[in-house]
C-alpha cells in the first residue's frame, strides 16, 4: 500500500446465535496512525456484529480531518451478507420499505438503515472517496482478520483486552501489508424458518393408513401393485386427498 487512504479491518462474534457477542474494528488513516474499536453485546447475532465493526468504523471515519485528503477507503471483511447488503441488496431492500425478495421484513433493519444513511454521508460529505470493499477468508492466517476476531470474541466473553491506539509503526503487524484480494463468494441463502410439517399417506387393498415418516411408507408400498401414496403437509391436503382416493 503506498497511497495514503483510510483502511478498515472488522469482524465479529456471537455465542449462541443469538446469544452474548461482540465486534472488532481496526482504522488506518491517512496520517499512520492506527485505532481498534471494540463492543460487547449481551444479546446479539453474529450478522449484527459483522455489520456493526464495519459500521462503528464508518462513523469514526466521518469525523476524521482527513476525511476529504484522500480518494481510497478499503474495507476488508470475511462476511458475504455484509458486502452484498451493503453493495447490492440495501438499494433493493429500500425501495421496498424494508423487505426482502418474499417480501418479508428482512433482518437487521435497524443497522441497514443506519448503514444507509452513512453510506450516503459518505457520498455527501466525501464524494471523492472511493468505498473499495474486499473479501478475506476468515481463520486464514490474515493478521488484520485474526486481530479483529481476537477483540470480538474477547467482547462476546465480556474479557478485558488493550484496545491499541497510536503509529501504524508500532502496531500489532504490519497493516501496510495487505492481503491478497479473493473474489467474492456466492452468499448463502437466507433461512426460510422452520420446514412445515409433513406426513404421508397410502392407500393399499383397500386399507388407508398415514405415517409420520417416508421409509414408514416406503415399508408398505414397496413392491405392491396397484397402490397409492401421497406427501402431504396440511390437514386440507389429506382430505383432499381422501376424497379423490374415495375414502
Amino acid at each position: 500500500m503506498t497511497e495514503k487512504q483510510f483502511l478498515i479491518y472488522g469482524d465479529g462474534a456471537c455465542s449462541g446465535n443469538p446469544g452474548p457477542g461482540g465486534y472488532g474494528s481496526i482504522i488506518l488513516f491517512p496520517d499512520g496512525n492506527v485505532q481498534e474499536l471494540a463492543e460487547s453485546f449481551p444479546k446479539t447475532t453474529n450478522n449484527r456484529m459483522e455489520i456493526s465493526a464495519i459500521l462503528e468504523a464508518f462513523k469514526l471515519i466521518l469525523q476524521s480531518k482527513h476525511l476529504n485528503s484522500v480518494q481510497s477507503l478499503q474495507i476488508f471483511t470475511d462476511s458475504v451478507y455484509l458486502i452484498r447488503g451493503s453493495t447490492q441488496w440495501l438499494f433493493g431492500w429500500k425501495k421496498k420499505g424494508w423487505k426482502g425478495a418474499t417480501n418479508e421484513p428482512i433482518a437487521n433493519p435497524d443497522l441497514w438503515q443506519e448503514m444507509d444513511q452513512v453510506l450516503f454521508q459518505f457520498k455527501t460529505k466525501a464524494p471523492c472517496v472511493n468505498l473499495e470493499w474486499n473479501f478475506v477468508k476468515g481463520h486464514a492466517g490474515i493478521p488484520g482478520n485474526e486481530r479483529c476476531d481476537q477483540l470480538a470474541v474477547a467482547m462476546s466473553k465480556n474479557t478485558y483486552i488493550d484496545l491499541y491506539h497510536g503509529k501504524a509503526e508500532n502496531y500489532h503487524f504490519d497493516i501496510f501489508n495487505l492481503p491478497e484480494k479473493k473474489p467474492l463468494p456466492e452468499a448463502k441463502k437466507a433461512d426460510a424458518g422452520p420446514k412445515k410439517p409433513s406426513w404421508y399417506l397410502s392407500l393399499v387393498n383397500g386399507t388407508f393408513k398415514t405415517h409420520k415418516t417416508w421409509s414408514e411408507c416406503e415399508a408398505v408400498v414397496k413392491g405392491r401393485p396397484g397402490v397409492k401414496f401421497k406427501k402431504v403437509s396440511s390437514d386440507e391436503e389429506e382430505a383432499q386427498i381422501k376424497k379423490q382416493w374415495g375414502i
